[in-house]
């Protein structure tokens, strides 16, 4: 039997068959790759426009924040090239935030009180409050005309936010607002360097990642909106042996009481020059009613808020005075705050000599209590008290007083009507607040 042999052959692989299979697999990454760089173009997309708004935002709110710290800045007292408050002993050559940076418009077209900026229409000499925001905690600047500005300690990393203050000349159209200013707050998402940085001193364009400007108006609540009429108001009666003048003509009474008065001694009422008339106006019925209807309404007329809410304004400095406060305690308060109205809630004793208020810088006093003039001090300036009791022998006073009920005097009360002060208390002094629509992006 012959058996067949059957030789075996190798396989034979055809190589188009495995350049096809590498040619799909290619063609699948490269799919792939496509999808994935789709993809990843809106990931980097959304990244940027996250990033982008991260920083319009921090702008934004630094910006919004300069506002805050400018008003917070201009109802605070004396201010230092740092925009710190001074130590008491280095006080007396150091100017308030609001003086700065404002000053009183001798043009009084945009109404009575309107404010001028002190460089007027001079760009080059115009300085600019500003703040670095580092950690929570604020590094400030705030260089007055002529004078080289401080060091602000712009961290080296760059890191922080920034905003800086333009004040600007009151552009109201047809609109009078007297006492109303206007400032642009440039917020920035970090501060920069050099000449170009967020809180220069110039006009460049900075460089930073993200820069808002926001336009903001601002008014003043004044301290005093009406000033009195007269020398001395008083509630009910006014006591004693008084030398009280007024030579204004515009207001022209000498001593205005709800009930009697009575003078002693060499008592003198002198008026308005060819007036004719001591000035004095006693048993008045209308000051009589407004006594009569308690404390509140009474300093309402005087003063528009009540006494809780006048208080609580931002620029009032309060003197805690349960105890009593005396002569160095307002001298105190208006060594640190030289045109800010002070509250005293307590009984107060003038009770040593020296002088108290400037004719520049009078001082505003409003006394929940007792006002007591003990001794032969000087000053000037307006007063507010629920009882006025001279017992000094030679005390003066230049401006105004103004008791809600009785004004007695046993040592001689000598008294001066000042309108210019009592104006620049009526038309300077008080808390600036934002102003309803005054907000804006610029």
């Amino acid at each position: 039997m012959m058996r067949r042999t059957t030789s075996m052959q190798p396989t034979q692989h055809n190589p188009q068959r495995g350049m096809a299979a590498l040619t799909v697999v290619m063609v699948l990454f490269f799919v792939m790759a496509l999808v994935a760089a789709y993809t990843n173009r809106n990931l980097v997309f959304e990244q940027r426009i996250s990033a982008n708004s991260y920083r319009a935002t921090r702008a934004l709110e630094a910006a919004d924040a300069g506002v805050e710290w400018t008003i917070a800045m201009l109802n605070a007292g004396r201010t230092t090239a740092n925009c710190t408050q001074p130590g008491a002993g280095g006080a007396a050559g150091v100017g308030d935030f609001r003086s700065r940076y404002l000053v009183p418009s001798a043009d009084e077209t945009n109404g009575e009180g309107a404010f001028d900026v002190p460089w007027g229409q001079v760009p080059a000499n115009r300085v600019y409050p500003a703040c670095i925001i580092v950690d929570g905690a604020p590094r400030c600047i705030c260089p007055a005309m002529g004078e080289a500005p401080a060091a602000i300690g712009a961290p080296a990393d760059g890191i922080g936010s920034a905003f800086r203050i333009t004040f600007r000349l009151f552009h109201g159209g047809n609109i009078v607002r007297g006492g109303a200013v206007q400032l642009v707050s440039r917020g920035c998402a970090n501060p920069g360097d050099g000449d170009t940085a967020c809180f220069a001193q110039n006009d460049d364009v900075p460089t930073v990642d993200g820069t808002t400007a926001v336009i903001a108006t601002l008014g003043l609540v004044r301290a005093l909106p009406v000033a009195p009429k007269a020398t001395l108001t008083a509630g009910t009666s006014i006591a004693g042996e008084l030398q009280i003048a007024n030579g204004d003509f515009a207001s022209g009474l000498t001593a205005h009481a709800g009930g009697a008065i009575t003078p002693s001694g060499a008592s003198r009422f002198v008026g308005p020059a060819g007036s004719g008339s001591d000035g004095r106006v006693e048993n008045d019925a209308t000051i009589t009613a407004l006594a009569g209807l308690g404390a509140d309404p009474w300093f309402r007329a005087l003063f528009v808020l009540d006494a809780t809410t006048y208080q609580r304004q931002p620029a009032v400095v309060r003197l805690p005075c349960a105890a009593g406060c005396n002569r160095t305690d307002i001298a105190n308060a208006l060594l640190m705050n030289p045109r800010n109205p002070i509250w005293a809630e307590g009984n107060v004793d003038i009770d040593a000599a020296g002088d108290l208020g400037t004719a520049a810088d009078p001082m505003m006093l409003v006394v929940n209590g007792t006002l007591t003039i003990s001794a032969s001090a000087t000053v000037r300036g307006f007063a507010h008290a629920n009882a006025i009791s001279w017992t000094a022998p030679a005390a003066t006073w230049d401006g105004a007083m103004v008791s809600a009920t009785s004004f007695n005097a046993t040592g001689v009360a000598t008294l001066r009507y000042d309108r210019p002060m009592l104006d620049t208390i009526r038309l300077r002094y008080g808390s600036f607040v934002r102003a309803p629509g005054g907000w804006n992006l610029f």
